[in-house]
């Protein structure tokens, strides 16, 4: 598993990003939601989801209130369904921060906060779809 910090300065906004998770790194992920603020029944369908191990899919959750956001991404069966599923959950979390922000969705400003997460899960989500490729 990977984790990232990244700073959404305009927003000030926190997002804390795993990648290539597994059940193994559950009580990691769960205690970071815990610091986030998730409520129990979210944290509970989370552990659940954690737990099964499923390869493929991903959550994001947003504590509005405290301008943080955690993502989470499995590992993927290939380099399409990670991109799948990165893209997917980056979705959901810019769309938390506009949200929060009174931003209109269909907007320049979502579409920024969207392209300053991507520009900042770049680096690590090129080496899980080309380990071999250069920036």
């Amino acid at each position: 598993m990977l984790r990232q910090r990244i700073h959404i300065h305009r927003y000030h906004w926190e997002v804390v990003v795993f990648y290539e998770s597994d059940y193994r790194d559950a009580s990691y992920i769960l205690r970071e939601l815990d610091e986030t603020g998730v409520d129990d029944d979210t944290y509970w369908k989370a552990a659940r989801n954690l737990d099964a191990g499923l390869t493929d899919t991903g959550l994001t959750y947003s504590n509005m209130d405290e301008k943080k956001s955690v993502i989470v991404l499995s590992k993927t069966s290939s380099k399409a369904e990670f991109a799948n599923t990165w893209f997917h959950e980056l979705i959901h979390c810019a769309n938390h921060i506009a949200l929060a922000n009174g931003l209109d969705p269909m907007g320049e400003p979502i579409a920024y906060v969207g392209g300053e997460l991507a520009r900042s899960m770049q680096p690590i989500a090129a080496r899980l779809m080309c380990p071999t490729c250069k920036d």
